[in-house]
């Protein structure tokens, strides 16, 4: 879920309103992060899959849901109990009236989701994924790169390639599981024993106190860190779950849960490890924890989220994690504490964060400590304005200390959106950005330029923005030193009998007093059938 806050200081009215980018925005709402820079370019990846072939309530099968990662397993128990006593969920409004969804949740995955519907009375949910290819060439000055898909029925292959980088996976899905060979994530718990891929740093909304764990999933992504390289075979059923999975590099590992209407339990081995995770949702208030083994040391990440009244909800989370446990120089030992807030019409919503932690080094008298503080908050003035701010203040007893100011504002009227960003920071030096942006919406295309000045005192005090691309593509550059940079995007969807082709290009400059101008254009071809 979205959330922007506000501080005690109130950042005045900037006209701000953020139409961001649908896969953003889902990957906001599926991750807690507080803004687009902070998220990772696989997990954009992986969820942009899902915009060319929606995932199917309808008819995939229990297992796909929990796998897809987009419906958490509470979701996934009350959609299949509504089905079974009202049928197959033929619209977005009605799903919304599904309990565990609602407007936010749906808002968030439509772009995702398919509602086909093919089964007759009495007959058994089916995972009926039709034949479809997707293939995509995408070319900048610097490389080129290659993705094709291929589904037919319950087997699916597919690989993506750029410069040394890449990943590939055939995977063949059992009634109720699957067998995949290739790359693969591993996410479970709250990610004390596995958790392959991205993972925030620092809790800045309440949606990011506990973790959305959807076990074993193929990888599609140019970029592979973090995956593993081998087999896996997992099984869902209506109240249990199993996994096995290898990797080339001697990772080996069993899970088994049981999955129940309102929670969860988890067992996951390895020989290096073991953890017991749980989730549990009573009344309104849910209740999430983990704790592990390894052998050398134990560690355990404990929280709730709970009603704070009829239009409050506040979270809590305190975690020990060693360093002999994690392998790292430094062990963590952190709590964490949130509020957030949503008027009668949800059109104003604010939270505030605090997040704190020890971090010892063994062997050591030298603690590091480290704290972190960020209130949002949005506003939606009228159908067209959109009013959103953001403080976060970072501090540190081994660094200088952070302090982030960002006020957004955003118009939309039909097919015309305009946005403006003023951000500064300040970080043993100050920085000050800003961006004015315009977009045009025709149908089938879409026309997007934006110029950005920026003055910081020098690396420390960057400014990371996120910058709109191709489907797929996730760029958040990082802005220092002082200049200006512009940007210009173009892209155009047509439909050919039973195949959809699209072409993206854009173009860049960057100005900076401290060294050459630097030029970047990409060209990105997709066709999906």
């Amino acid at each position: 879920m979205r959330r922007r806050i506000v501080l005690l200081v109130i950042l005045a009215a900037w006209p701000a309103a953020a139409q961001t980018d649908e896969v953003v925005r889902a990957a906001l709402y599926l991750t807690g992060a507080d803004s687009p820079e902070v998220l990772d370019d696989r997990l954009v990846d992986e969820l942009e899959s899902f915009r060319s072939r929606p995932l199917p309530l309808n008819l995939a099968s229990r297992a796909r849901l929990l796998e897809s990662g987009l419906l958490t397993p509470y979701q996934v128990a009350a959609l299949a109990e509504y089905r079974n006593l009202s049928g197959d969920v033929l619209s977005f409004a009605e799903l919304e009236r599904v309990d565990g969804f609602g407007k936010e949740a749906v808002a968030a995955l439509r772009p995702f989701l398919s509602l086909e519907s093919a089964r007759r009375p009495g007959e058994a949910v089916r995972d009926t994924l039709t034949f479809h290819h997707s293939a995509l060439i995408r070319a900048t000055l610097k490389d080129v790169g290659a993705k094709y898909r291929l589904t037919a029925g319950n087997v699916e292959a597919a690989g993506a390639w750029k410069a040394r980088n890449g990943t590939f996976y055939g995977l063949y899905r059992l009634p109720k599981g699957k067998v995949l060979i290739g790359d693969y994530n591993v996410r479970y718990g709250q990610g004390l024993a596995f958790w392959s891929a991205f993972q925030l740093a620092g809790l800045s909304t309440l949606d990011a106190f506990s973790k959305r764990a959807n076990g074993v999933t193929p990888s599609w992504s140019f970029n592979g860190a973090g995956t593993y390289r081998g087999l896996a075979w997992d099984y869902t059923g209506r109240h249990v779950q199993w996994a096995l999975f290898g990797a080339l590099d001697g990772t080996v590992g069993a899970h088994a849960g049981w999955l129940g209407r309102n929670g969860q339990v988890g067992l996951t081995v390895t020989p290096s490890r073991v953890s017991l995770d749980g989730k549990y949702g009573f009344r309104g208030v849910d209740f999430f924890g983990e704790a592990a083994w390894s052998g050398k040391a134990p560690a355990g990440l404990a929280g709730s989220l709970f009603p704070l009244g009829e239009h409050g909800k506040v979270a809590l989370q305190v975690r020990a994690i060693p360093s002999a446990f994690s392998g790292k120089k430094n062990g963590e030992y952190g709590a964490a504490a949130g509020v957030a807030f949503l008027s009668d019409s949800r059109a104003f919503k604010a939270s505030w964060t605090v997040d704190a932690a020890l971090l010892p080094k063994p062997a050591t008298d030298t603690d590091r400590k480290q704290a972190k503080s960020t209130v949002l908050v949005s506003w939606t003035v009228t159908e067209s304005w959109l009013l959103e701010s953001r403080l976060v203040y970072r501090w540190r007893n081994y660094d200088s200390h952070r302090a982030d100011v960002r006020a957004d504002a955003t118009w939309n009227q039909g097919l015309w959106t305009v946005k403006g960003r003023l951000n500064g920071v300040h970080d043993g030096g100050f920085g000050l950005l800003g961006y004015l942006e315009g977009g045009w919406r025709p149908p089938g295309g879409l026309v997007w330029i934006r110029l950005t000045a920026y003055s910081t005192a020098g690396w420390q005090s960057r400014i990371y923005v996120y910058e709109r691309d191709a489907p797929g593509n996730f760029t958040a550059p990082a802005y220092y030193g002082t200049g200006f940079a512009a940007m210009a995007y173009l892209g155009w969807k047509k439909r050919f009998r039973k195949m959809t082709v699209k072409l993206y290009l854009r173009g860049s400059y960057r100005w900076q007093k401290e060294k050459p101008g630097q030029a970047g254009l990409k060209l990105q071809l997709q066709a999906d059938r």
